[in-house]
């Protein structure tokens, strides 16, 4: 199993997800001096669970349910965690303009 699809098994199974988009950068870094395996991920992800929580609290939720994964197959992890209703109204938002 590819690690894209672990993490995204991993959080489908923590939380009801609307949105997930995984970019994998690892083989930006892999020619660097300092590479010492691991991959370099930025997500970004749309839940319900995110609801009223502190952006803090949110990231919290995200690397419990990635437990185990840090610092062994993932290197770096960029996060855009956002509410349900946020991205929404951000969407509504945008169709009117």
């Amino acid at each position: 199993m590819n690690l894209e699809h672990e993490i995204k098994s991993r959080l489908t199974k923590t939380m009801e997800i609307d949105h997930l988009a995984i970019l994998d950068h690892t083989g930006k870094h892999q020619k660097h001096q300092q590479y010492d395996g691991g991959g370099h991920f930025q997500i970004k992800i749309v839940s319900s669970a995110f609801e009223g929580v502190s952006l803090l609290d949110r990231h919290k939720l995200v690397y419990q349910a990635l437990d185990g994964m840090i610092k062994n197959e993932i290197h770096a992890l960029g996060l855009k965690t956002i509410a349900t209703s946020e991205w929404k109204k951000n969407k509504e938002t945008e169709s009117c303009q």
